[in-house]
């Protein structure tokens, strides 16, 4: 047991004493050598000797080039027999190995020693300022001036940055600087650019006030409005914004104006209000129609305050034009498949659903000897309305079904009728309007909306002036005879509608195959047996003979408002004489 404990004792002994010769043999050896991991002007010294560091650098000074970098891939170099370069060593390789502890050399196997030795190297300053004006930096065709970053054109993608052309001006005074620091360190290299040794542009890509008006144009330009058209699809994008940008105290902006040219474009190309139409009639001839009050009718001025409100927002979408007058579909055929059809030669009309004939009757229109011709033309259905008054100045009727196309003149039922078609509407028609059996009338009712197109076409516009024959004499009587004075005009009115002499509109009964109308002998208003207009143009505010604009009073709400005249964007061909109220019922 003593023997292992004397034996363990030894072996740790010799240990010990191994190691401590061996730290204290480094301890001396580095009183006279470079630390471990001892890096001189970037170069490995380690456990090296001042004479063989010196020799390493005398070495590498006899084959010592300097590569010089510069711009656009230039390079050019400085080599020791360039400018006599030649080691003169002084105390700096000693001064590092005095400042290292020798018993602490244990420490660099861990921890890395850098120095800088700037003062060993001499060389011929003639010869060193010679060379630098050689250097290729300095030639002029190799130098290029610099160029500021700029915006582009307008692209697919929008403004872009053009960076900046740096160039290749060489700044001599840092050129030579910073070759001489590299020669006076032994360096393998120097980069001129990261030395700032040129010049460069005042604005380049990273410049704020070029990225924000790079961010302001795309944000206009960046805009996308697309229009439909039926078939036809417009877009309008930054290829054509880009044209309207102006910049007024600084401020980048679009020009009205030109967006209102824009707009005023797709108006003329897509407009159908006020061109002629060709319509093939249920009878198969196909017929031109210019007059009217139907078609796409761009509102103008509201579209282009709206597209200069979205493209200064940055907004883009897919967008309908604001209108003041709609049709049924776009194109050259805007009547669509869904429609009324008036035939006043035949006084027949037909209604069409989906292309699909589903209603049709005879009617009774304006009285032409009156002057209360139906407007030809194609119109929309202006409203619908449920039992109503139509009033004009010396009548009042009641309708149940009223659906006006042309201001106040419309479809409805005339329950006071007792024939229609044929050629009543020559001499006995209604003060414009469509008058309907009342069956029909409801009919018609269910299956027309608001906007759907009315066309009205033919008829006569004048009746030819009858003279009385022997065998029929004229009533010889005034209408002085046969009007009480005493009774206001409503009043006698009111009579002759009772006597069954006139229609609820004022307008004469029709007697039905040529047989005169009886008046009650109780009542005591002596009355021809015919109406002649020229006795009713006696009564005191009766039906006119010159004024035929009677117009009926429709209730306020249910009103439409009709353009009554055309604006300046109209355009040129405008349909008929839409402003002047036609009498109705």
């Amino acid at each position: 047991m003593r023997k292992n404990k004397k034996k363990v004792i030894y072996v740790v002994t010799a240990v010990a004493s191994v190691v401590a010769l061996v730290y204290l043999g480094l301890a001396l050896f580095f009183t006279k050598h470079f630390y471990f991991n001892t890096f001189i002007n970037g170069e490995n010294y380690s456990a090296g000797s001042v004479d063989s560091a010196q020799n390493l650098v005398l070495d590498n000074s006899n084959h010592y080039t300097l590569t010089i970098n510069g711009r656009d891939g230039l390079t050019d170099a400085i080599t020791s027999a360039d400018i006599g370069l030649k080691l003169e060593f002084g105390d700096e390789f000693q001064n590092i190995i005095k400042t290292q502890n020798a018993f602490q050399w244990p420490v660099s196997i861990f921890q890395k020693s850098e120095y800088t030795v700037d003062t060993m190297v001499t060389y011929s300053q003639e010869a060193f300022d010679r060379k630098i004006d050689t250097l290729c930096f300095f030639q002029q065709e190799n130098i290029r001036q610099p160029q500021n970053a700029y915006l582009s054109d307008y692209t697919e993608d929008g403004y872009q940055i053009i960076p900046e052309d740096k160039g290749t001006v060489p700044l001599r005074k840092k050129i030579y600087n910073a070759v001489k620091e590299s020669v006076e360190i032994l360096a393998n290299s120097v980069d001129l650019d990261e030395k700032e040794c040129y010049t460069s542009a005042k604005i380049d890509s990273e410049n704020r006030t070029l990225q924000k008006e790079r961010d302001a144009l795309n944000h206009l330009t960046g805009v996308k409005i697309t229009y439909t058209f039926g078939d036809e699809i417009e877009v309008l994008d930054g290829s054509i914004i880009k044209d309207w940008l102006v910049t007024e105290e600084g401020k980048l902006d679009i020009n009205p104006e030109l967006v209102r040219e824009y707009v005023n474009a797709l108006s003329r190309k897509y407009d159908t209000w006020g061109k002629k139409r060709e319509f093939q009639t249920t009878g198969g001839e196909t017929i031109t129609i210019s007059e009217g009050a139907y078609g796409w009718w761009m509102n103008r001025a509201g579209e282009t305050e709206a597209l200069v409100e979205l493209i200064r927002n940055g907004k883009s979408e897919n967008r309908t034009p604001l209108y003041h007058a709609e049709a049924a579909q776009y194109g050259d055929n805007d009547i669509g498949d869904s429609y009324v059809e008036i035939d006043l030669t035949s006084q027949h009309l037909w209604v069409y659903k989906d292309g699909q004939l589903v209603e049709d009757t005879d009617f009774v229109s304006g009285n032409v000897s009156r002057g209360y011709s139906t407007p030809i033309g194609v119109y929309g259905i202006t409203y619908k309305e449920r039992n109503t008054t139509l009033r004009g100045a010396n009548y009042a009727s009641k309708v149940s079904f009223w659906m006006p196309f042309n201001g106040n003149v419309g479809m409805h039922d005339a329950s006071w009728r007792s024939s229609f078609g044929a050629d009543i509407y020559l001499r006995n028609g209604s003060h414009g309007c469509v008058n309907l059996p009342s069956k029909k009338a409801e009919v018609i009712y269910g299956y027309v909306e608001q906007g759907e197109p009315v066309i009205v076409y033919g008829g006569q516009m004048s009746v030819p002036r009858t003279e009385p024959s022997e065998q029929q004499p004229q009533p010889e009587t005034t209408p002085n005879e046969n009007v009480n004075p005493e009774l206001t005009p409503e009043q006698q009115i009111q009579i002759l509608i009772e006597a069954g002499i006139l229609n609820p509109d004022g307008t004469p009964v029709q007697p039905p195959e040529g047989i005169l109308p009886e008046v009650p002998t109780e009542n005591p208003i002596q009355t021809p047996q015919e109406i002649p207009t020229e006795n009713l143009e006696s009564l005191p505010q009766q039906i006119p003979n010159e004024n035929p604009a009677v117009v009926p009073e429709v209730p306020i709400e249910n009103t439409v408002e009709v353009p009554q005249e055309i604006p300046v964007e109209m355009p040129q061909e405008i349909m008929g004489d839409t402003t002047q109220i036609v009498p109705e019922v």
